[in-house]
């Protein structure tokens, strides 16, 4: 848990998992904005860049909103979460009691210039997902542009499994390379907003949140 921002637990965001070539089936369902064919991956990760939760499968057309409206994750936040546990999102996600994001443009909370000045001290601490999707592809360069042929019978799911199978790898050499007290080399990537749409704003849990970062630089 992070003393500099109480109760936050981790960091939530999505990644593209570039393919090599075009899907046999439904391609453009695949093709980003970013004009490439990819996999979603989902992933929190706490403030040692370890992974805590991921969730793969939806190609990379679909946005992160609707990926976490159906995950696990999205569906049963309460589950995986304690009365007082949050994690930080940026605005593709919903702000709710479990999890908190940046203030958008038309949002009341004390002054403007507050409201910045949090927007600012929460992102630099939300980038640790970023930095954790950076060691991912580095450390496996095949997340980089997975070299599998994907298909509706087994393709896909190779993909999934293959991306899945990295993240654990990931944990275990993070595990190991902490042991050895050695610094592992890191490369941010960068994340990708969309606007949440379909669940009612919570300001609870960022209201609390927010009063302690106000209070902290004394703004």
């Amino acid at each position: 848990m992070d003393d500099k921002l109480p109760g936050c637990v981790g960091y939530i965001d999505g990644t593209h998992i570039p393919l090599d070539e075009a899907p046999v089936e439904d391609p453009e369902s695949y093709f980003t904005r970013k004009q490439r064919y990819a996999i979603q991956l989902q992933a929190v990760c706490d403030n040692a860049k370890r992974l805590r939760n991921i969730f793969v499968g939806f190609p990379g057309s679909v946005h992160d909103a609707r990926v976490f409206a159906n995950s696990d994750l999205g569906k049963r936040t309460g589950d995986f979460l304690s009365d007082g546990e949050w994690i930080g999102g940026d605005s593709a996600y919903p702000n709710t009691h479990f999890i908190v994001t940046p203030f958008k443009i038309n949002a009341s909370d004390g002054t403007a210039q507050q409201r910045r000045q949090f927007n600012r001290y929460f992102s630099s601490y939300r980038v640790q997902i970023e930095c954790c999707f950076g060691r991912l592809k580095g450390l496996f360069q095949s997340l980089k542009s997975l070299r599998i042929r994907v298909d509706r019978d087994t393709g896909h799911k190779l993909a999934c499994d293959w991306i899945r199978a990295c993240c654990v790898l990931y944990n275990m050499v993070l595990s190991s390379f902490e042991s050895q007290d050695v610094e592992f080399e890191e490369n941010e990537t960068g994340s990708e907003e969309q606007n949440w749409h379909g669940v009612a704003e919570n300001d609870h849990q960022r209201s609390l949140v927010f009063e302690f970062v106000v209070n902290k630089l004394n703004l």
